[in-house]
C-alpha cells in the first residue's frame, strides 16, 4: 500500500510517496510540479518535502503550519518588485489573514525579520499609499 502526501502551493506542488507505510526515512518517489524550475523553486520544494516527510514520520512539528506560512511569506516577499511592494504586501497579508489559521502580522514580521510593530507600520503605510 502506497502512502501519498502532497502540498499544493500557488507556485509549487510537491508530491511524496512511500511504498512502505512503516518506512522510517524519506520518500521512495517525489514529484515537483512548477511552471519554472530554478534555485528558488527547488528551495521551496525542499522545505515542503521536509514538512511532508516529518508528517509521514509523525515527527512532532512545533508550529509546523506556521512555519510553512512563514516560508510562503518569505518567498512572496522575495518576489516583490519596488513598484508593487505596497500592493504585494497587502495581498500577502490578505491571503494569510483570510485563511484564518495563523495571525498574519506575527508571521509576516518573522518572515521579514522585523518587529511586529514595524510590520503594522508597513501595512499602515501600504494602505495609505494605495488609498490616496
Amino acid at each position: 500500500m502506497t502512502t501519498r502526501l502532497e502540498h499544493r502551493g500557488p507556485d509549487v506542488t510537491v508530491i511524496a510517496e512511500w511504498a512502505d507505510p512503516d518506512a522510517d526515512g524519506g520518500p521512495d518517489r517525489v514529484v515537483v510540479e512548477a511552471a519554472d524550475i530554478g534555485p528558488g523553486t527547488l528551495r521551496v520544494a525542499g522545505q515542503r518535502l521536509a514538512l511532508l516527510t516529518a508528517e509521514f514520520l509523525r515527527m512532532p512539528l512545533v508550529d509546523g503550519f506556521r512555519t510553512m506560512v512563514r516560508q510562503y511569506a518569505e518567498n512572496r516577499f522575495a518576489e516583490l518588485t519596488a513598484d508593487r511592494f505596497h500592493q504585494g504586501l497587502l495581498e500577502i497579508y490578505d491571503k494569510i489573514d483570510n485563511d484564518g489559521r495563523v495571525e498574519a502580522v506575527p508571521v509576516m514580521a518573522a518572515a521579514m525579520r522585523v518587529p511586529e510593530e514595524t510590520m503594522r507600520a508597513c501595512l499602515r503605510v501600504a494602505r495609505q499609499r494605495l488609498n490616496s
